[in-house]
């Protein structure tokens, strides 16, 4: 039972240390903290997101610029061809040939007049991209100060509580080294699934999971004083 014993010393010491370490690590700051720098990384993807669609309309300008002069150079050739079948007498000139030419001088000014709206269209989407980039940079410089300010306040509150934490630390460490190596790593493999691997035995009851034990388990306990494990939560039972 002295085994036990010191098992269940240890399991004080290191309950109180989880502890401590939990509430170093869920203060309101480091909430706080953390909530900061989710948001700064969604914004983060947002901002290449918008950055890779304010390229791409740029390119979009580009390219109804370059079709657009184009254009209006195939107009101005359009209409000097015109201009030069007005010379022509009118009995020489070839009806379908002018039809076609007129033809496609309005073709040709209609495209130029849609390229026109594009690029209005185009235009004014970058500019609300680029307005909406603004803000959220605006906003991501305003929320980096105030990560920065909360985390050097997290790094003081840790700092504050760096004592206690090393004194628990020296406590847990003390504890573990009286331990039985072997019951130390069974206690250890429970924890993997259980928060406290060492349950009290009260009135032939597991207080881990609550669960009435079998005669045969604790008769076990009682005259041989074996290490037994609750049949039900596999937790080391101890009994003071």
């Amino acid at each position: 039972m002295e085994k036990l014993a010191l098992l269940y010393e240890y399991q004080q010491s290191d309950a109180k240390l989880e502890a401590f370490e939990k509430k170093l690590k869920n203060t309101a700051t480091r909430k706080q903290l953390i909530k900061l720098q989710d948001y700064l990384k969604k914004q983060q993807v947002l901002l290449k997101d918008m950055e890779k669609k304010a390229m791409v309309d740029q390119n979009s300008l580009s390219e109804i610029d370059a079709q657009h002069a184009k254009m209006t150079k195939m107009l101005g050739k359009k209409h000097k061809d015109i201009s030069e079948y007005e010379k022509v007498e009118a009995q020489e000139l070839d009806f379908n040939v002018v039809k076609g030419l007129v033809s496609e001088y309005e073709t040709t000014y209609e495209n130029i007049v849609k390229q026109k709206r594009k690029a209005v269209a185009v235009e004014k989407k970058a500019d609300d991209t680029e307005k909406k980039l603004k803000e959220i940079l605006s906003h991501v410089s305003k929320v980096q100060k105030d990560f920065a300010l909360l985390k050097k306040k997290h790094a003081e509150e840790l700092h504050a509580g760096a004592g206690e934490l090393d004194k628990l630390k020296k406590a847990s460490e003390a504890a573990a080294k009286k331990v039985d190596a072997d019951l130390l790593k069974r206690y250890k493999r429970i924890k993997q699934n259980k928060p406290k691997p060492v349950a009290l035995l009260s009135d032939g009851r597991c207080m881990g999971c609550n669960m009435d034990l079998p005669s045969s388990a604790l008769a076990k306990i009682k005259k041989m004083g074996a290490i037994v494990e609750c049949e039900n939560c596999g937790r080391i039972l101890y009994m003071k």
